[in-house]
């Protein structure tokens, strides 16, 4: 039957017939949380002005450029691996958290957050470190600590192991291996998976306490040695996560991160390795928040961008060279301590959003992170989530089930534009770690801070339960408390791993190690002697900041 309205022929004739309709909107402007114009609809216009084509810019899954994700059949091969982030208090309490996530179904292994003490070298018995000692992370001062941590847990049995400890990552290393030793498990039975990315740290989070060029060299001697002596692990988790958090864009995280990325390459390349060594032991790493389209395009972009860099700038001659591992978190930043249980739809959302941009491995929050460390019953519905959208929704059926949108092609494509931009930036400054020095990633990030916090008090932008749809009064969420006592006894451990060791040893190898550090030799192999012989992490971290120096501000303005 013949149609009784005129078509129109094309995208402006439409806006100029349904311009009463169109003008009829809720929000003085749309666009994605980056800036991009988010038009009423999309065309195949849309792909043309963008020079889109189907072979050169989607193709198929398995196949370049890689937009689809890496292997042919996605997630009907496997499943994304689930993870939870847990650790806090002793080795003990970390230990019980790891047994409870794997029974109830967390099949990302175990995700062993540190302490702040621990991830900036100090001793839980370090005045210093007092009032922070297994608050946000598990203390681990030696290997003894983590020996407890995977008492009963074997690593063949756990697959998969994964911790921050971007300024401590030798030490971090070091203590798997080790580990691995004891246990009499070999390295290729299981993978460690290490953040290992300090230049972050300096732009966004702050854990650093060593001048950035040493803390470079610290994580590239590490992805050496490992790439060398346990090719299945991933030794570098370059993570775009925490800038996120702190300000960026989506697509600044992309480009940070990816910025970050070289940065780390071409230091390894600089030591004679090539990329088609170690291609496929390097992690990006981020997280994913509300503004959905736009996650799913930052993924599918950040596949394209990096592996060009794999075979145009870095010399990479493999497709495996070329298949980093993509890794995404959902964010704590977006959720809120006003009704909770809101949340769980939050965190549905960028879970499903990650699955749909072909993420491999998902780090999943909890709904009650914004009011303290997360219960069991907020982890095992964080776990729950994740299983409903593999078993009951049939989204795992199809691979990328958005490719060909017009939307989520157009917004690709942008994406892939911006980043390509900001890399040119950056290299225009000499490089991501000269970048941080002069404050340009910081400022950044800053403003994009400054932006959300004043959309949001203006109302601007909405967020529910916040500043909009509150309620007078809420139903108590039960909020996790830590043992204190435990504090205690890991104080006391450590004292107790002191008097026990073998002095001699442990005097002989910090020597070796300082040593070693004043020449151009790869450091982990001193290292592992250190903590082989229960040397400690602030033992290790004062052997560099004697060697090295420490860090003090010296952002300048470019």
């Amino acid at each position: 039957m013949a149609s009784t309205q005129q078509r129109s022929t094309g995208y402006d004739e439409w806006l100029v017939a349904h311009a009463g309709d169109l003008a009829q909107q809720w929000r003085e402007r749309y666009a994605t949380s980056s800036g991009f114009e988010v038009k009423p609809v999309f065309t195949p216009e849309d792909l043309e002005e963008r020079g889109w084509s189907y072979d050169r810019d989607l193709g198929l899954p398995g196949e370049e450029p890689w937009t689809r994700g890496f292997v042919p059949g996605g997630y009907r091969q496997q499943l994304w691996k689930l993870e939870m982030y847990a650790g806090f208090g002793s080795a003990e309490d970390a230990n019980r958290r790891y047994r409870y996530l794997i029974e109830h179904g967390s099949t990302g292994g175990v995700s062993m957050a540190l302490d702040l003490p621990t991830q900036i070298g100090l001793d839980s018995d370090d005045p210093a470190a007092r009032d922070e000692v297994g608050q946000m992370g598990v203390a681990l001062a030696s290997l003894a600590d983590v020996e407890r941590v995977f008492d009963g847990i074997p690593l063949d049995r756990v697959h998969h192991i994964f911790t921050t400890a971007n300024c401590i990552g030798p030490i971090a290393a070091a203590w798997f291996i080790a580990l691995s030793e004891k246990q009499g498990i070999p390295t290729d039975a299981f993978v460690v998976q290490i953040q290992n990315d300090p230049i972050k740290e300096y732009i966004a989070r702050g854990t650093q306490f060593l001048p950035i060029e040493a803390s470079v060299r610290l994580a590239t001697d590490m992805l050496q040695y490992v790439a060398e002596r346990a090719p299945t692990w991933l030794p570098i988790s370059v993570s775009g996560s925490h800038m996120k958090q702190a300000g960026s864009t989506v697509v600044e995280e992309a480009a940070f991160t990816i910025c970050n990325g070289i940065a780390y390459v071409e230091a390894c390349l600089a030591k004679g390795m090539r990329i088609d060594q170690f291609g496929a032991c390097i992690e990006l790493h981020f997280c994913t928040e509300m503004d959905f389209f736009e996650e799913i395009a930052k993924y599918r972009a950040v596949r394209k961008v990096w592996t060009r860099l794999v075979r145009e700038r870095f010399g990479g001659t493999t497709a495996r060279a070329q298949h980093f591992r993509l890794h995404a978190a959902t964010s704590g930043r977006p959720l809120t301590a006003q009704q909770p249980l809101n949340n769980i739809s939050r965190i549905t959302l960028q879970i499903l959003a990650q699955i749909l941009g072909g993420c491999e491995q998902t780090r999943t929050a909890s709904f009650d992170e914004a009011l303290g460390i997360p219960t069991e019953l907020a982890a095992r519905t964080s776990i729950r989530a994740n299983q409903i959208i593999a078993h009951e929704t049939g989204v795992p059926y199809t691979v990328d089930p958005l490719g060909g949108s017009y939307y989520v092609e157009s917004l690709t494509k942008d994406f892939e534009s911006e980043i390509w931009r900001i890399i040119e930036r950056v290299d225009e400054l000499g490089g991501a770690v000269e970048a941080t020095r002069l404050g340009w990633f910081q400022e950044r990030i800053a403003d994009g801070a400054y932006r959300v916090q004043t959309a949001l008090e203006s109302g601007e932008e909405i967020v529910v339960g916040v500043n909009a749809y509150q309620v007078d009064e809420e139903t108590p969420v039960p909020v996790f408390e830590l043992d204190e006592t435990a504090i205690a006894r890991q104080v006391e451990r450590v004292k107790q791993v002191r008097a026990q060791r073998d002095s001699a040893r442990v005097q002989a190898a910090l020597a070796r190690l300082r040593e070693v550090c004043g020449t151009q030799a790869n450091v982990m192999p001193a290292v592992l002697e250190c903590v082989e012989a229960y040397a400690t992490t602030g033992e290790i971290a004062k052997v560099w900041r004697d060697v090295f120096g420490t860090y003090s501000s010296e952002t300048v303005r470019y």
